[in-house]
């Protein structure tokens, strides 16, 4: 296959693939989704494979566990956003079987709703999204299972019950001598790791071990525990009490406890906390003013405020809208 292929033609192409394929390694998979794009005619930035991967993830695609280097398909599965005004989400794999039936649904009862993805330069395009409208929430179960897939009522408030506080872990070996010229501490003030040449106080530290694998160990009272490293990251915010997160209700009638869930983008969410956010709406987090902002739709604020308290932060309530208040603008 030659020459530029569509948005469409590329994640949904890809998502089939892994979908028939049901699981492999996620290294192989990164390099699958370049050297496809550069088969096809796209030019990907640096570490859009990996972003890809993050995203189809986030959107209920796919499992990835990079230290196991291991993915998975995720089960197909039908359900509902939350106060979205009767919009249903299929999500998960997306096999011949289950687009036949979708498409054989459209044709005949259902009413889809086909959403490509719009990436940024050098982005992999993701999957379309595909919302099933519905007028009975009762139809859905039916719906779900002509289709393959398992229904369930909301993903997104049924993943928020299952969100990890934010804690370190087991007690973890210091950095070795062979690592000196390795080591990087974590700034909230630069909000990067920095190069240090020494280990002697409380923070967030990363370094390259014996097999050349990165690690991320945190490091409190004197003692280097096990971390993932988003976690530590909003452990260290915590720490310096600095906040990353916003939200911002809708203004639309009878919509003020729905809205828009803004994050730092150096402070980017837990693989399961993004799951959570982009599954409020079936869309991956959208780039804020000058990209310094990923910014999730659809949020309720209680489900906002779940995510934020799990990782330690205060989330902080953004004025609404002026332009809707008593329906005029001002």
């Amino acid at each position: 296959m030659t020459g530029p292929m569509s948005s469409t033609e590329f994640g949904g192409t890809l998502l089939r693939w892994l979908s028939e394929s049901r699981s492999g390694k996620a290294s192989a998979l990164r390099d699958g989704v370049r050297s496809q794009a550069q088969a096809w005619g796209l030019e990907l930035k640096e570490y859009a494979d990996w972003d890809w991967m993050r995203k189809a993830a986030a959107l209920g695609f796919i499992d990835v566990d990079l230290h196991a280097d291991r993915w998975s398909v995720a089960p197909p599965v039908l359900t509902r956003l939350p106060h979205a005004d009767g919009l249903a989400l299929l999500t998960g794999a997306r096999t011949a079987r289950i687009s036949t039936r979708v498409e054989e649904a459209a044709r005949e009862w259902m009413e889809l709703i086909t959403v490509p993805h719009q990436p940024e330069a050098g982005e992999a395009p993701l999957p379309d999204t595909l919302l099933f409208q519905y007028e009975d929430p009762r139809t859905l179960q039916e719906a779900a299972e002509f289709l393959g897939a398992r229904y369930l009522p909301c993903a997104a408030l049924q993943l928020s019950e299952l969100l990890p506080q934010a804690v370190v872990g087991a007690e973890s070996a210091p950095p070795g001598g062979s690592t000196a010229n390795t080591l990087e501490k974590y700034e909230v003030r630069l909000q990067r790791f920095i190069p240090v040449a020494r280990d002697d106080e409380d923070g967030l530290y990363r370094w390259r071990g014996a097999d050349y694998a990165r690690l991320t160990r945190i490091r409190r009272d004197g003692v280097f525990h096990v971390v993932e490293r988003q976690t530590g990251i909003y452990l260290e915010l915590a720490r310096h009490r600095t906040g990353v997160m916003r939200w911002r209700p809708e203004s639309g009638k009878g919509r003020a406890g729905i809205g828009r869930l803004f994050v730092d983008r150096y402070a980017p969410l837990p693989a399961l906390h993004e799951r959570v956010a982009v599954l409020c709406s079936g869309f991956p987090p959208s780039a804020g003013r000058q990209t310094q902002t990923r910014a999730y739709d659809n949020v309720p604020r209680t489900l906002a405020e779940t995510i934020a308290a799990s990782l330690q932060q205060n989330l902080e309530t953004m004025a609404r809208p002026v332009a809707a208040i008593g329906g005029r603008t001002k």
